[in-house]
């Protein structure tokens, strides 16, 4: 009894590895870049939300502890940015590792016939 032949899956692989790739790729491509006056004026907006929502101290409370908040949020929000683009390009090389291993397949497949 001979073995299956598994033909369609490299083509399933390939099509799954260029979808990725390709929306994974054009978000890579439309992420912002962020200035360090944009992080600024979001930490500032944030740090005015936290404020008036009552989580925080008030204005008129330490300067250290505002310092302190602010550089606690603008490492958040730094983290955040690292985070979604790190995710971003993984999903990337993950579609792209996809189309490798398709393509090594398809080509392993056709010089055993």
């Amino acid at each position: 009894m001979s073995k299956p032949k598994l033909t369609a899956l490299p083509a399933t692989l390939f099509l799954v590895g260029l979808g990725l790739s390709l929306h994974y790729g054009n978000a890579w491509w439309r992420l912002p870049s962020y200035t360090e006056e944009d992080i600024a004026a979001s930490v500032e907006l944030n740090l005015a939300m936290d404020l008036q929502r009552g989580h925080a101290t008030t204005p008129g409370g330490d300067r250290g502890e505002l310092a302190a908040l602010r550089g606690q949020l603008d490492q958040e929000l730094r983290a955040e940015i690292k985070r979604e683009r790190r995710e971003v390009m993984q999903a990337f090389a993950g579609g792209i590792g996809a189309l490798i291993l398709s393509v090594a397949q398809m080509y392993w497949l056709r010089r055993r016939k």
